[in-house]
């Protein structure tokens, strides 16, 4: 009985499936209704209930009030700031919003995008001679770092004012000595800027100054090296340029270097909030169309949260990173553009695991020395090292030191635009990858990188400029470089260093001072190049200077380091040599060759199916499309294209796609 009992439980169960569900659903979404709630800085009222704030017509004020209601907000619910209006103060995200309906801030009505802002105005200008003027700022941020005059960002006061000085001798990671250095002014409390290799710019408070010495605060581990450069800066004793500016975090007064102008004449901001939106273990929270400016630190900062979506937002102006995120899966930061950001823009750790890092415009990151962070890894684009992440379709212009820096198995970074990188800092590239931890399945696909800048003043070694289009470095394994586009780089256009399993194919490598390079050395001596595969990349040199292969390695091994066929090599003579190779280098019995083509195929039983050509000067002609559309391109004159060749005074140039010819 109790058998048939059940069966006839399980019929009506599977009958009326349907039916349960929905009442199931109903039930679990009674009361949640979506609600929409308005911001107006001008016409906004906080005082107001939070069924008039649901109306465009009564809306609340500031973000103090939304702070003050967070906690109240649901799943699907929305918060819009009305356009052109400026909104002060910070986020603080305490709510969740779900898979189907997140918590969405936005825009509304008409005009620009709504402005959240971290910046505060400085008036009531004291003039304390010599052009500099002073303004007491109660809402500064403790350790201010930014000030905007009339929209440009300024940079702190520094001695000197461009370049470095040079210490002769150093004690540990504590103190420098500069036999130049004066006496007077005595320097005890400024800061110093260290540049200590090519890729770290450390900044540290100056304890005292004895006599040619400096000896000053530990910022990190890493000890100076002997005739590299310094400069001071962060002291009121430096101001001398017009914008120049030092503020004194005790007292909450900045001054600045007006000369002859009148501070009143000019709108002058600083940061008044460190952090402009702080999210800390939620998920399922959208922004769009918003501006985020002035953070002193980020303007977000992201933890432990999962499912975050930025997108057509603009930030700029922040004192350190635009974003910066850690135990946080599954960002998604697109079409967007971040501006001045004077560490990193974007920076995610090993623990944003699928981040999607598309469509962004980023400019103008880590320029200034000093006033990033200090240690590796700083003043950079794009740091992100969680597996299976993908960074594509970006355009990056202008970066202190790497564009993209990646990591993580399975991440892609493809059809990016990246230009004018390592200005601040060298040794680094447009897209660096260096696997201090074990990964694999790593691509750089399709990108366009040109004009990597490079900075080797305050070092000792000036030459060569040390910056690369791609950089695989020190115990990178498992990366697919595949139709690639690198041109006008001081050093490599590819560089493998210390790397192995490695795929270079279909790359267009163009007027850079070597196009690829194989480079092992005692940095990581026993991980040594083996398994790169190189084929049918077009390796083009400009000028007769230039190296269209470079193979420089610790030990005899030249023929075991790579295999190579279907290049294309280029020179500008046929007396020039294509492939150059060292053995042994650093050392007396260190052999360096260079070869051509033939000779190379000859002796190491590679590129057999490569083809070389020499045409004198080449009339060059190079061109590029980052866009999602095809390009006609009209020539004066005919050109020759060798990979497919083909003659043509007119051709279409695909999508995210380059092109290299030759006059004929």
């Amino acid at each position: 009985m109790i058998n048939k009992q059940s069966e006839l439980l399980c019929v009506l169960v599977k009958k009326h499936r349907v039916f349960f569900l929905f009442i199931i659903f109903l039930l679990s979404n009674s009361g949640t209704k979506a609600n929409n709630y308005y911001f107006s800085s001008t016409k906004g009222d906080d005082s107001r209930n939070s069924n008039q704030a649901q109306n465009p017509e009564t809306p609340w004020k500031t973000t103090a009030r939304l702070n003050s209601f967070f906690s109240n907000l649901k799943a699907g619910d929305s918060v819009f700031f009305h356009r052109g209006e400026i909104f002060y103060g910070a986020i603080n995200i305490k709510k969740s919003g779900t898979l189907s309906q997140s918590i969405v801030f936005d825009s509304y009505g008409p005009g620009n995008m709504a402005v959240i802002s971290g910046l505060v105005s400085l008036h009531s200008w004291l003039s304390l001679g010599k052009g500099i003027y002073q303004s007491i700022c109660p809402s500064c941020v403790t350790e201010s770092k930014i000030l905007i005059i009339n929209g440009i960002p300024q940079t702190l006061g520094r001695y000197p004012n461009k370049g470095y000085l040079t210490f002769q001798s150093h004690i540990d990671n504590s103190s420098i000595s500069d036999k130049n250095l004066d006496d007077f002014p005595n320097w005890t409390g400024a800061d110093v800027v260290i540049k200590k290799r090519h890729w770290i710019i450390d900044r540290s408070n100056v304890i005292s100054q004895i006599g040619k010495t400096l000896n000053y605060a530990t910022g990190t581990s890493n000890a100076p090296r002997d005739n590299y450069g310094y400069f001071i800066e962060n002291d009121p004793r430096t101001l001398d340029q017009f914008g120049e500016w030092y503020f004194d975090s005790s007292r909450k007064k900045m001054q600045v270097f007006f000369g002859n102008e009148n501070p009143g004449s000019y709108a002058v901001l600083s940061s008044g909030e460190n952090i402009l939106v702080t999210i800390y273990g939620q998920s399922f929270i959208k922004f769009e169309n918003l501006l985020f400016q002035g953070a002193n630190s980020a303007a977000f900062r992201i933890t432990n949260s999962k499912n975050i979506t930025i997108q057509h937002c603009v930030i700029d102006f922040s004192g350190t990173d635009g974003i910066i995120a850690s135990g946080s899966p599954r960002l998604d930061i697109e079409n967007s553009m971040i501006n001045h950001s004077q560490n990193d823009a974007i920076n995610l750790d090993s623990s944003c695991r699928y981040a999607v890092l598309k469509t962004d415009l980023i400019k103008n990151t880590g320029m200034v020395p000093g006033m990033g962070k200090n240690g590796t890894g700083t003043y950079q684009a794009i740091s992100a090292f969680g597996d299976s992440s993908l960074i594509e379709y970006n355009e990056i212009d202008s970066t202190g030191y790497n564009a993209i820096y990646f990591g993580g198995n399975g991440t892609i970074a493809q059809y990016n635009l990246i230009q004018y990188f390592c200005s601040a800092k060298d040794d680094g590239a447009g897209i660096y990858v260096g696997d201090w931890f074990p990964s694999s399945g790593k691509q750089i696909v399709g990108n366009i990188i040109l004009n990597g800048a490079g900075s080797p003043d305050g070092t000792n070694s000036k030459y060569p400029i040390q910056v690369e289009g791609i950089y695989i470095d020190d115990n990178t394994a498992n990366v697919l470089v595949e139709s690639n586009s690198v041109a006008n780089c001081p050093d490599a256009g590819i560089k493998i260093h210390n790397a192995h399993n490695v795929k270079i194919d279909g790359n267009t490598i163009f007027n850079n001072a070597i196009q690829l390079l194989f480079y092992h050395d005692n940095l990581s001596p026993e991980t040594k190049i083996r398994n790169v595969i190189a084929r049918k990349n077009i390796l083009f040199c400009k000028t007769a200077r230039q190296i269209c292969m470079n193979l420089s390695t610790l030990d005899d091994d030249i023929g075991s380091i790579c295999l190579l066929d279907s290049n294309y090599y280029h020179k500008v003579s046929k007396d020039d040599r294509e492939i150059q190779v060292i053995s042994k280098i650093w050392t007396p019995s260190s052999v360096t060759k260079n070869l051509a083509l033939a000779d190379w195929q000859g002796t190491y039983t590679q590129d057999l199916h490569s083809i070389s050509d020499a045409k004198g000067v080449a009339d060059a002609y190079f061109e590029y499309n980052f866009s999602s559309a095809k390009k006609k391109v009209s020539l004066k004159g005919n050109y020759i294209q060798n990979n497919p060749r083909m003659q043509t005074d007119s051709f279409i140039l695909m999508p995210y796609h380059c092109v290299l010819m030759i006059k004929d």
